[in-house]
């Protein structure tokens, strides 16, 4: 069964198999945008439209209720390189920097961040950095 079809328009009546999983409570900014929610598909969307945000062509990406800090961002430095950096907020601590060439790559790893599953991100040959 379908609805809309007195306008002309089928649109199956049943929910997707399985809901997009939302996360909510984020502090985001892309460019000079702020957001506060994220799906995988809009994490997606946002990292491809980079090169043309206001703002600079960078996302970072951080949970409000995190008393530690801790975020992790991404900056567009050229058509093909990717500068992902993960900081923990531990004090003193530093932060792990790589440069990825796909941006579905580092859309993957920014959500496996968000799920907190570290097997891909345990996997990136990082760089250590200190603090400036």
């Amino acid at each position: 069964m379908t609805t809309g079809e007195e306008s002309g328009v089928a649109r199956p009546d049943a929910l997707p198999a399985e809901a997009p999983v939302v996360h909510r409570n984020l502090r985001v900014r892309v460019g000079a945008r702020e957001l506060t929610t994220l799906t995988h598909d809009h994490l997606n969307y946002w990292l491809s439209l980079l090169r043309y945000v206001r703002g600079g062509p960078f996302m970072t990406v951080a949970r409000a209720d995190d008393g530690r800090g801790a975020f992790i961002q991404v900056y567009r430095d050229s058509d093909t390189d990717y500068a992902l950096e993960v900081h923990s907020g531990a004090a003193g601590a530093g932060y792990l920097a790589a440069t990825l060439h796909d941006v579905q790559e580092v859309g993957q790893l920014i959500w496996d961040w968000l799920e907190n599953d570290r097997q891909r991100l345990d996997a990136i040959p990082w760089k250590q950095h200190p603090l400036p």
